[in-house]
């Protein structure tokens, strides 16, 4: 499962149709909603279009490229969730699809890259290439113009930047709009008494034996981006530390202290088919949160749903884990 960094960069595009010329200009360093952009400020991307060349100028992190004002063929790695959101035709796809996903469906219909090279993109024949990674730059700008968004920006405004990029702002807008009204309302929960002032652990079992074994504590992926960056939530105190002197978001703890580490609520990622040993253990019923039935359990099946973190999935998420919360306390 490919690393979230935990970074959040808050990013701000601005669009400038012009139908001059278009000239090289540097990469503000603030975007600014204006008809001239100020050099002065900072921005990760902007546009201008050429209704003539049929083409937009996009100022991004590697630089200005020239995307087709309307692209028919887009080829993602990873972004597939934002990409889908802002609407556009997405030809191929470079990650895991799993039944659970909100977008599965549409995956189906979607070839899947196994091999991110190339000779498999160019297959495509996409007209746009969108990716997190800045060396896929270098690797496919002879294919297709390629979009680069790092990473560390916060899956909202990387759906803003493609939907500004390609001209399907208004279908992207929707679809963030949709999310920041359930997560606003979603907030509310966390102010019962229940919730109110509690911490949450996300942990998923490991087993036993083998090089990972312990428990995995988790703060972005399995719903970790969703419960502490945008439900704000907390992690007991013990978690904090750990995670604050490895400087790793994630990682695994022995069975032997990771009692230490629980929350007073516990978010459990069960895995297919396989029964947890550390729950069949008698410290597992001597923690807290669980004696007290303050363990939400994530099915197995379950995984592909948690797995990205685009608004479309956090969505989703935000619907099972409401439910699921509610039901603790009901």
């Amino acid at each position: 499962m490919k690393k979230l960094m935990p970074l959040i960069l808050s990013l701000t595009i601005v669009l400038t149709l012009s139908a001059c010329a278009k000239s090289q200009t540097e990469v503000p360093t603030e975007s600014q909603v204006t008809e001239e952009p100020d050099t002065t400020a900072e921005a990760e991307m902007s546009t201008e279009s050429s209704e003539e060349s049929g083409t937009r100028t996009v100022h991004t992190v590697m630089g200005d490229i020239e995307i087709p004002v309307n692209p028919q063929r887009v080829v993602v790695n990873w972004y597939i969730g934002e990409t889908l959101a802002a609407g556009l035709n997405v030809v191929g796809y470079n990650g895991w699809m799993q039944k659970t996903m909100p977008f599965y469906d549409q995956l189906m219909a979607i070839t899947k890259i196994e091999n991110w090279e190339q000779e498999e993109v160019m297959a495509l024949e996409p007209d746009l290439i969108i990716t997190y990674s800045k060396e896929d730059y270098d690797t496919f700008s002879q294919v297709a113009p390629v979009l680069v968004i790092e990473e560390s920006t916060l899956s909202p405004e990387r759906t803003r930047i493609i939907g500004e990029a390609t001209g399907t702002l208004e279908t992207a807008e929707k679809t963030i709009t949709t999310f920041e009204t359930k997560l606003k309302n979603a907030k509310e929960i966390f102010k019962k008494e229940a919730f109110n002032g509690k911490t949450f652990s996300i942990l998923e079992d490991w087993g036993s034996s083998g090089e990972w074994a312990g428990l995995s504590y988790e703060t972005g992926s399995r719903g970790g981006t969703l419960l502490y960056t945008y439900l704000e939530q907390q992690y007991p105190d013990k978690l904090r530390e750990l995670i604050e002197t490895t400087g790793n978001g994630r990682g695994t703890i022995s069975y032997e202290v990771a009692h230490e580490y629980f929350g007073d609520y516990i978010i459990w990622c069960r895995q297919e088919g396989i029964e947890s040993e550390y729950a069949q253990s008698d410290i597992w019923k001597s923690i807290p949160a669980v004696a007290e039935g303050h363990v939400l359990e994530i099915p197995g099946e379950y995984q592909g749903l948690f797995y990205y973190d685009d608004v479309l999935s956090l969505d989703a998420q935000l619907d099972y884990l409401v439910e699921a919360l509610n039901t603790l306390v009901d």
